[in-house]
């Protein structure tokens, strides 16, 4: 089996969806007979969570006032180990690997690194040049997202590549539909189950669902309820109290269930009749193909990545982000026409199985480093690193 020595590195001292990567990154490339380290922050959840599980993991501080004893400790790593390819999990990390890289001159460590969001500013000044000059590859997660890279970063196309974001069709299918959970949204069950998938914040769009199901509520063609599952974001206390009162406003209260947080996402999704994401901007978006993968109809913004994930009245519905107005007729087209919905969700269902199913990105992924053995291997059970390009929270500022 193939195999090489690799260093992740995410010096995040937080634990989210970015956190959660790295750490599922780390266990199964272990599982799958990887020799990976992982240069974490000091005391960091990630840290934690690591050597609770035994595996590989160097803590550092994730302070540039200790950049010079973290280079140390870098090289130090990079050399016991015998490393030969550098994940890089966030791109404001390529200074301190730059920097320990810098007697290394004949290029023998792969450096790889991942771009989660779309650049609004250009990025190819000097210092940033520099920057990217040792970066071996680039991965993108859509055609859009790589031109948006091509044009604002000082980096060789040829170094740029597309890997999008994976869905593992075994956890989310159709199959997960659950009599069971529908019943407890709707007892008479008979309403159409539209749902929004995320965290409550004002750009991930929940007011806009919950405007366009007032319209809807006038002269509804048939009983619905919007389903709006997550929890408030951290740094933003207070949007759950706002979505209430807009929904108290609205007279909407027999309409709208906020369900909090739950692990049973599949399950949700697979028992939803529509999926709705109303973000302002996904550089992806990775609720769009788990909806497309759970059987539901997706209906989302036309906005960054999606329209590379999305073909309007094709495998799915698009609409104008805060638009409310389109959204409310792109839902009443689908009470309208439930045969539309049998076949967008097919359609969906086959683009899956070719694009974005783990085994097909992963496969992607591992032949990035001529990993060809690994990526054609039976044995092999899907791996969460090919989930390493997962729309997550972060900056690409490197300053």
């Amino acid at each position: 089996m193939f195999s090489k020595n690799i260093l992740q590195v995410c010096l995040s001292p937080s634990w989210g969806g970015l956190e959660m990567v790295a750490y599922e990154t780390a266990m199964d490339l272990h599982a799958n007979g990887f020799h990976c380290h992982t240069l974490a922050a000091s005391n960091s959840p990630l840290a934690q969570r690591l050597k609770q599980k035994n595996i590989p993991v160097t803590e550092i501080s994730g302070s540039s006032k200790h950049l010079l004893e973290n280079i140390r400790v870098f090289r130090q790593v990079l050399q016991s180990q015998k490393i030969q390819i550098i994940l890089a999990q966030h791109l404001r990390e390529l200074l301190l690997i730059r920097l320990s890289l810098l007697r290394r001159c004949d290029h023998s460590v792969q450096l790889i690194g991942f771009s989660h969001t779309f650049l609004n500013v250009s990025k190819k000044d000097f210092y940033h040049r520099w920057l990217y000059q040792r970066v071996d590859l680039l991965i993108a997660l859509t055609e859009r997202h790589q031109q948006n890279l091509i044009e604002n970063i000082a980096i060789a196309v040829d170094k740029l590549t597309i890997i999008p974001n994976s869905v593992d069709t075994e956890q989310f299918n159709p199959s997960k539909r659950s009599a069971v959970l529908r019943k407890s949204f709707d007892p008479t069950e008979k309403s159409l189950l539209i749902g929004l998938v995320g965290r409550l914040d004002k750009a991930k769009g929940q007011s806009t669902l919950i405007k366009a199901g007032a319209l809807l509520a006038k002269n509804p063609l048939q009983p619905f309820k919007i389903i709006l599952v997550g929890e408030e974001t951290v740094s933003e206390p207070g949007i759950l109290q706002e979505l209430k009162s807009l929904v108290k406003t609205l007279y909407l209260q027999d309409h709208v269930v906020f369900t909090g947080y739950r692990s049973d996402i599949a399950e949700l999704m697979a028992s939803m009749d529509i999926v709705v994401m109303a973000s302002d901007a996904e550089t992806f978006g990775r609720v769009n193909i788990e909806a497309m993968a759970a059987g539901a109809v997706l209906v989302a913004t036309e906005a960054g990545g999606v329209m590379d994930i999305v073909e309007n009245f094709k495998t799915g519905l698009l609409f104008q982000p805060r638009d409310e107005n389109e959204l409310f007729h792109r839902l009443e087209y689908l009470m309208e026409h439930p045969r539309m919905r049998e076949v967008l969700v097919q359609a969906a269902l086959e683009v899956v199985a070719v694009k974005f199913a783990k085994s097909v990105v992963q496969k992607k992924f591992w032949g990035t480093f001529g990993a060809g053995e690994f990526a054609s291997s039976a044995e092999v059970r899907p791996s969460a690193v090919v989930s390493l390009a997962q729309d997550v929270s972060c900056e690409v500022t490197l300053s």
